[in-house]
């Protein structure tokens, strides 16, 4: 993991959020990270094997910029903003559902450069 404050890089890896509302609590029911320890494992930090599911887990939807309809599973994508070798406490990770008006435009501009 590279990215720090001065550089955020958007992972769109079909990360999904399962979600509940419970009576006026939305709650994270459970993170699917779709990596298997593999080479390509953007999300994994020497403290956890996925960051979006330890940010989740640990601070719930706080971690969540963005604007989605209600929905069971929630497609997001993911920044992380820190040290891969330093404390995750001391890091930041940020979920926006992939089908946000404003994401979606932009990933559009990132896909066609």
């Amino acid at each position: 993991m590279v990215d720090t404050d001065e550089q955020m890089v958007w992972h769109n890896d079909n990360h999904v959020i399962n979600l509940r509302i419970n009576k006026d609590v939305l709650e994270v029911v459970s993170v699917v990270c779709p990596h298997k320890d593999s080479d390509e494992n953007k999300c994994f930090h020497n403290d956890a094997p996925c960051v979006v599911r330890w940010f989740l887990e640990t601070f719930g939807m706080e971690c969540n910029v963005g604007v989605s309809k209600p929905l069971d599973a929630l497609v997001v994508a993911w920044t992380f903003i820190g040290d891969k070798y330093k404390d995750l406490g001391s890091c930041q990770v940020w979920v926006i559902p992939v089908d946000d008006e404003a994401f979606s435009a932009w990933m559009v501009t990132q896909t066609s450069s």
